[in-house]
């Protein structure tokens, strides 16, 4: 129940017992008068009520059902087609991007949230996709051939499609901790510009760990992006950025990969968004 909602039942609660001591001695026209009042708070609570909710929303999932493209009754949604899309797999959500598609990160958002975000999650790393790049760097030094690349995770925050385009904020991190960036989309398939490159962090915040928790925020015009180590210390700021391109949108999630790289092995086992 709302903040509001649980006023009013609180004071309809009140007024209703108010009602029945103060109209004893009178007439049934004074019980009819005092419950009028019950409905002027009525009507004044559901009218403001909504004005609230349009923006504050939470949801949260550690995907329990195994799709592909996500789901969840409806609520993740995609509509761009040159873009990959995210799917589902024990209790884990990953891209299903090949790795030579170029820029068509694996995408999928949510709806109905206000401008001021909040969105985070857990990190699922298969400690295999460290042998994976130590086989891939021995493959390329004695074949000469390119056979792995990026891996990263990414929270998107005021995101918006159509089936030709995908605008708005991404805060990406890398499996291996080299770099944390906050890259804005600007709709059309290939086209974005770099708000903040990371490459540098503190000592002990990277590499990212499974079970680490990813968050990122926007409030205003300005994204601050942490990594929770569970170490007591909290939420540590990785990167930052300011920009004001895009005011409203919708929280979601994404994944990029380039070259033979397992989509499974970098991911997230739950995920949280939220709005005030």
């Amino acid at each position: 129940m709302s903040e509001l909602g649980h006023a009013f039942a609180l004071s309809s609660a009140f007024i209703v017992k108010l009602c029945r001591v103060v109209s004893v001695p009178f007439s049934h026209l004074a019980w009819i008068k005092c419950l009028l009042a019950v409905s002027t708070v009525a009507v004044y609570t559901f009218q403001i009520s909504p004005i609230r909710a349009q923006s504050a929303r939470t949801y949260s999932t550690n995907f329990p059902l195994t799709e592909n493209p996500i789901s969840e009754r409806g609520v993740w949604q995609h509509r761009g087609t040159s873009w990959a899309k995210v799917r589902t797999v024990v209790n884990r959500a990953v891209g299903t991007q090949t790795g030579s598609g170029g820029y068509d990160d694996s995408y999928a958002y949510l709806s109905g949230f206000g401008p001021n975000q909040t969105a985070q999650a857990t990190l699922s790393k298969d400690p295999a996709i460290r042998i994976d790049s130590i086989i891939c760097n021995i493959w390329r030094r004695l074949r000469g051939t390119y056979c792995g690349g990026p891996h990263e995770v990414e929270l998107l925050l005021r995101f918006a499609d159509s089936e030709t385009s995908a605008r708005g904020y991404e805060c990406n991190l890398s499996w291996d901790g080299t770099y944390a960036e906050i890259v804005r989309w600007n709709g059309p398939y290939g086209d974005f510009t770099y708000i903040t490159k990371q490459r540098t962090f503190h000592s002990g915040i990277m590499p990212p760990n499974n079970g680490d928790i990813f968050k990122a925020t926007i409030s205003g015009s300005t994204i601050n992006v942490y990594l929770n180590k569970n170490d007591g210390m909290g939420d540590q700021l990785i990167v930052t950025g300011t920009d004001p391109t895009y005011a409203d949108g919708n929280p979601g999630m994404g994944f990029f990969i380039q070259g033979s790289v397992d989509p499974t092995r970098f991911g997230f086992s739950s995920y949280t968004a939220s709005s005030d």
